[in-house]
Order: structure tokens, then sequence, then C-alpha cells
């Protein structure tokens, strides 16, 4: 037991002053949804201090005494949910990793099926990332680079946003004997999720990133040249999506493959004997907005072949082509 009844104001003595009566009816309208709790998680432990208070249906609960409980996962976020006694005269708390539906008569989260059928969670979330992320039939989703706006989410309450940058990180292939390298494709990205509790009218900024540009591939030395293949091009790297102030981060480019052959270069380098590494795909900030040259191939009784250009960072394609997406999805048992 964590937490004490308040019992409702009485409306007497009737006969002495009725704006007793209504004073009492206002105040137990304006406490509905109240929620002064101040938990607060340590990293591994989520703690509820004694003092606060907190309407449940109705029922008013006092902290009686502080209640702690250790997360079972330090890495999830957990949500705190009031059980009330069968009695009512009590409740205690539980954690609970999705919260409530938002109920506009009760002005809090409740759930609507579960064990915790009808009971309220908290006006907070732990730290943490959310445990079994929505993947299917987000509220919002764009993938296109370049800025959005969120105008409505439509229902208030908690919400998670997933973000990703635009594709990068595509490493260059080898060279070898005679074939140069293939060019890095931009094939991963870089992701992260926030947790937002929407107020039912609140207007979202934000940004998508690009897909970094492929790498050029290597050069060949076809028969009966004697030389090496150079190695790939790395993909650009793939810019960084936005919501508000958060961000994806971005996802660097590839590495240029090696030079095919004794003494190819390795990516970005020319090569001594062999052919020429791959240039790495470029960032964002570099100071050229192209990825690294290919290594030029060097003299081996032939020419070895050149390496592959590394891509263009994404932050330089064109708006409203493919990138990075932003999808948010309503929470709620």
């Amino acid at each position: 037991m964590s937490m004490n009844r308040i019992n409702n104001p009485s409306q007497l003595p009737q006969g002495v002053v009725e704006g007793y009566q209504q004073q009492n009816t206002n105040m137990f309208a304006a406490r509905v949804g109240l929620d002064t709790t101040a938990p607060f998680d340590n990293g591994t432990v989520i703690t509820v201090p004694i003092g606060g208070v907190v309407e449940a249906n109705g029922v008013m609960y006092s902290v009686a005494s502080e209640w702690s409980q250790t997360k079972p996962n330090a890495d999830t976020a957990y949500w705190i949910v009031v059980v009330p006694s069968e009695n009512g005269l009590t409740a205690s708390f539980e954690l609970v990793t999705r919260p409530g539906v938002w109920s506009p008569g009760r002005n809090g989260c409740y759930f609507t099926s579960g064990d915790f059928n009808n009971c309220r969670t908290l006006n907070w979330v732990s730290r943490g990332t959310l445990a079994n992320m929505p993947t299917a039939n987000p509220i919002f989703s764009v993938t296109v680079k370049g800025p959005y706006t969120v105008d409505s989410l439509g229902q208030k309450g908690w919400h998670v946003v997933r973000l990703g940058s635009g594709l990068g990180g595509g490493f260059g292939g080898n060279g070898d004997g005679v074939t140069g390298g293939f060019g890095g494709v931009a094939n991963s990205r870089s992701t992260f999720d926030v947790l937002i509790f929407h107020d039912g009218w609140k207007t979202y900024q934000g940004k998508i990133g690009g897909n970094g540009f492929n790498g050029q591939s290597g050069g060949s030395t076809p028969a009966p040249i004697a030389g090496s293949g150079g190695g790939g091009g790395g993909s650009g790297g793939g810019s960084e999506t936005t919501f508000e102030s958060f961000s994806s981060g971005e996802i660097m480019g590839g590495r240029g493959g090696n030079g095919g052959g004794t003494n190819g270069g390795t990516g970005g380098n020319p090569g001594e004997s062999g052919g020429g590494g791959g240039g790495n795909g470029s960032r964002r900030f570099d100071l050229f907005r192209d990825g690294g040259g290919g290594g030029r191939g060097a003299l081996a009784g032939g020419t070895g072949g050149g390496g592959g250009n590394g891509g263009r960072n994404g932050f330089y394609r064109e708006d409203g082509t493919p990138g990075g997406f932003c999808n948010i999805f309503l929470l709620g048992n």
C-alpha cells in the first residue's frame, strides 16, 4: 500500500450557506485529472516520493509512503499505473511498458482492457526506450527529403516518434587482379525514438534527411594488359532527420574499397603497383561536396585501374526525393 484515499468534501451544512455546495462542486470539478506526484528515475530504480496527490476515477489518493521499484530492464521506458484496492480505500503503484489511452471525460490516461482495465497511468514516463516498438499503421508518416510540418496528431495522449536518417554507409568493393570493385551502395541508417505527450493542438516542425549518393565502381584492366582493378568508391553519408530539437543523427559515408594486386591502394589512396583505392564517401561538412576521389592506378608492367570516386552526402539531394523518415504512432494499452 502506497496511497490513502482522500474522501470527497461534504456539502453540509446545507441550511447555513448554500454557497458551500457550489464551492465543493467547483473543487471537485477542478481536481478531475489532478496529478501532483513527482516520480523520478535514477537509471535503475523508479521512485514516487511521499506527499503527492492523484485523482483516479473520481477518487483522490495521497501518497502516504514513498514507493520505489527496480526497473526490470534499465534501458526500457516505464509508466506507472495506479491500482486501487478492492474496497477503494487505498491504492498501489505498478510499472507498465505502455500508458493508458487518453480519456477526455476523466482528463487522464486510462487502460481500456487487460489486467489494468479502467486504471489510470500517471502523467510521467521514465528514461529508456519503448519496448516492442510499433511498426505498422503510423498516424503520421513522411519519407521524402525536406522540411515537414505536423499540423495535428488528432487524439491527445502519449505518442512515439521514430526518426530515421537518410541511407549511407555503403563500403566500396575491393578490386581484384583484373576487375574494379563495385561502388558502395547506401544501405544503412541511423535511428532515434522520442516519446512525447501530445496536448491535442501543438504543431511540430522537422526535416527529413537525404540518402547518400552511391560510389563509383573502380576501373578495370582487361587482358592482355597486366594490371589490377581499382577499388570502388564508398557511398556518401546519409543526412540527419529531425523532429523539433531531436535528431536521428547522421550515418557516415562508406569507406572506399582497396585496389587489387600487390601494393594496391587502400581506400582513398593511390596504388604503388596495383589498382588505385576507391574514394571514401563524403560527409555533410567535408570541404568538398563530392566524395573523395579514387586513387590513380600505378604502373606495374601495365596500368592499374583507377579507384572509383566516393559518393556525395545525402544533404545535397534535392528536396522531394526519397530519403529518411519520420513515423509517429499513438500509444495506449
